[in-house]
């Protein structure tokens, strides 16, 4: 049984739908990536999944299994007791993901003291520790700090010791590397893969950054428009991409390979350029490759360990 099962996530928000049936799964100790450009569906996934969209705004429909429990089916307070030991999520945007108002170490450890019954100098030693193990100079004088006075770099470093601090199971991370110079990136990329490989903690990776794919996931679903149009092993999906946007997606990133005059060759239009999944392919407006059969009625995810929603896949690879 996967860790965490998605199937048929469907978010909408009055008439848009977000999210237009997901699926997917990540095995413990695995590393699988959410990609795709901003507007696909990825945060909305991972918000879905933590249980934290507005419930009035927001219908949910689909299942996500952990461990074999939905979380849909959860009461609040059973969810709120998963968040932390078993669930815990590195959101994009540090500076307005943590308390402005609020010391580094009261936020530390709050969660200290809620899930693992920590409390006084147990639980300061405890922060302390943990913004050394994320790489953080001078962790105790941190502590008395506030955000603002923290570094980019420095405040995503903070919340990744927030999410770890009760070792969860499974760490959701949304774009944790943006915003920030590529040397910090590097360091964060490093940071976490150190966390799978030392606590064997699963982890969902949401980015459109394919370098950072290339170099952390295993497995890796590619979304469009709401829907996974490409999911397979990374080197294979590297190697052998089977849709067109995946292929624009690798087009897109400057290449040591390349000549040094050539061109990137960015996708045109833009993520509103839509058609409904129900006439046919959603990126069709924008595919180079797009044909009558395209737009000729929904087309499947098919495919066992290499799936792809193109009608002329084999073509494309």
């Amino acid at each position: 049984m996967a860790l965490l099962e998605v199937e048929d996530l469907r978010v909408s928000f009055g008439e848009t739908r977000a999210v237009d049936g997901v699926d997917f799964q990540v095995d413990e100790g695995q590393v699988v990536g959410l990609v795709g450009e901003s507007g696909c569906g990825k945060s909305v996934t991972s918000l879905a999944i933590m249980g934290l969209l507005p419930r009035r705004a927001a219908s949910v429909a689909g299942a996500a299994r952990y461990d074999g429990v939905d979380l849909f089916s959860l009461p609040r307070g059973e969810m709120r007791r998963l968040r932390g030991p078993d669930l815990a999520m590195v959101f994009q945007d540090p500076l307005s993901s943590l308390n402005p108002v609020v010391q580094i170490g009261r936020q530390i450890t709050e969660v200290l003291e809620r899930h693992r019954g920590m409390r006084g100098e147990a639980a300061r030693k405890e922060a302390v520790h943990l913004l050394d193990r994320v790489g953080i100079p001078d962790p105790a004088r941190r502590l008395g700090e506030y955000p603002h006075q923290l570094s980019g770099g420095m405040r995503q470093r903070v919340l990744i010791a927030i999410s770890v601090a009760c070792a969860p199971r499974l760490l959701i991370a949304d774009e944790p590397t943006t915003a920030l110079d590529v040397t910090i990136q590097a360091q964060i990329l490093e940071l976490l893969k150190d966390l799978v490989d030392s606590e064997g903690t699963a982890l969902l990776m949401i980015t459109h950054d394919l370098g950072v794919v290339a170099g952390l996931c295993d497995e890796v679903n590619v979304l469009y428009s709401g829907r996974v149009v490409e999911s397979a092993p990374a080197r294979d999906l590297f190697a052998r991409p089977t849709h067109p946007y995946t292929v624009g997606l690798l087009n897109s990133i400057p290449r040591l390979d390349l000549p040094i005059h050539e061109p990137l060759r960015p996708i045109r239009g833009s993520i509103a350029d839509v058609i409904g999944w129900n006439d046919g392919c959603a990126f069709a407006p924008r595919c180079d490759r797009v044909a009558e059969e395209c737009v000729a009625g929904e087309p499947p995810l098919i495919g066992a360990a290499h799936m792809h929603r193109c009608v002329r896949a084999e073509e494309v690879a």
